[in-house]
């Protein structure tokens, strides 16, 4: 709830904002998280997925240093990653923060959706 409230006026706004959450895979995905989908991005998100699959640690902190390994060994910027994770795991390109997302949503549900968006399922 914290990362939410704080995007939120209203509670319409704060349930429309948490739907992702619960939606279904694969998840729907607004047009400017498809425009995240460049093969780049989902080929380098299917690494990532292969890299997150062995980690001890699924906490905020654990999935940050994970993915700023994963950065690092890739030679990108942390947006080369966070924006087409964040469309692969909200379907959009605003979200509570996406290490956050990724706690909430749990190992299995999180590496699901990497792995929808890596392979091009998207809705």
């Amino acid at each position: 709830m914290p990362g939410l409230k704080t995007r939120a006026k209203t509670l319409v706004e704060l349930a429309e904002n948490a739907r992702f959450y619960v939606a279904t895979r694969p998840i729907p995905m607004d047009e400017k998280a498809k425009a995240q989908g460049t093969e780049e991005a989902r080929q380098r998100l299917g690494r990532l997925r292969v890299a997150l699959q062995g980690l001890a640690d699924w906490s905020e902190a654990g999935l940050e240093a994970a993915i700023r390994a994963f950065i690092e060994a890739e030679g990108v910027k942390l947006g080369a990653v966070a924006q087409p994770l964040r469309a692969a795991l909200a379907g959009a390109v605003t979200s509570p923060g996406i290490f956050e997302v990724m706690a909430v949503l749990g190992r299995d549900e999180a590496l699901g959706r990497i792995g929808d968006f890596a392979a091009g399922r998207v809705v």
